[in-house]
């Protein structure tokens, strides 16, 4: 236990034994200690001080919370004045390609947090379809020895025009990911298995997840899932209520 604090503590209140009532800040250290002891041989008194830590502690984090909060409501607001642009490309869009809001979602097949982004995605396409896009860009960790050949298979899958099958097969079969699954996931959704073989394997379908990973990097995005709202950017799955926000002000505007 931090000896400051506990002085604090005693400071504002807490009558060290039954005979002395000297503040706290007036004692040697072994006067205190001895003190400390005195105090802490009633288990009423250890109560007091194990409650008034509790309670700092708690006003701490709520503090800190608080601060963390304004400070992101300050930076979207900041980006909703200078909003990131983003190229889009070719890459896989969901939704009306005219929508007003476009969610850019730069995506991992192997995050478990990437598979919670994507029913967020899901649930606000639902909520908005005529007003919101997503757009999908790999971004493949290195520490996820799965990431890249699941994104070539969804890319590879694209090529055929199913690439939100494929998309949605791999995230809901994250923990089926492997070298011996991609062919048994075309099969599951009907591609042409010697073209899909044909695309996997092509270095343009890597080059292609590669584009979007350096696209990523220039952006300064490093975790995943990362989103761009119309180009304000939410990192993390965020609640859905979080999005809704940034949509409607969006919309707000338009």
């Amino acid at each position: 236990m931090n000896k400051k604090f506990l002085l604090s503590l005693l400071n504002v209140g807490l009558i060290i034994n039954a005979t002395t009532y000297a503040s706290a800040a007036d004692l040697d250290e072994k006067s205190f200690e001895k003190a400390m002891d005195t105090y802490l041989n009633k288990e009423a008194n250890v109560e007091k001080v194990s409650n008034s830590i509790s309670t700092f502690f708690a006003k701490k984090r709520e503090e800190q919370a608080k601060a963390a909060n304004q400070a992101e409501d300050q930076r979207l607001e900041e980006q909703f004045k200078n909003p990131v642009k983003i190229d889009i490309g070719k890459s896989p869009v969901k939704g009306p390609k005219d929508a007003k809001v476009a969610v850019i979602a730069f995506s991992d097949f192997q995050c478990p947090y990437c598979s919670k982004g994507k029913s967020i995605m899901d649930d606000l396409v639902k909520m908005y379809p005529k007003d919101v896009k997503v757009v999908f860009k790999n971004l493949p960790l290195d520490f996820h020895p799965q990431a890249m050949p699941a994104a070539k298979a969804a890319h590879a899958a694209g090529i055929q025009g199913k690439f939100w099958e494929m998309h949605d097969l791999l995230f809901d079969n994250q923990k089926s990911l492997a070298d011996s699954y991609y062919e048994e996931a075309a099969k599951t959704i009907g591609l042409d298995i010697e073209k899909f073989k044909k695309d996997f394997a092509a270095p343009e379908t890597e080059e292609a997840v590669k584009a979007d990973k350096e696209l990523a990097g220039k952006l300064g995005v490093q975790g995943t899932p990362n989103f761009f709202v119309n180009g304000v950017n939410l990192r993390g799955a965020y609640p859905v209520e979080e999005f809704k926000k940034v949509i409607d002000k969006w919309l707000a505007k338009k």
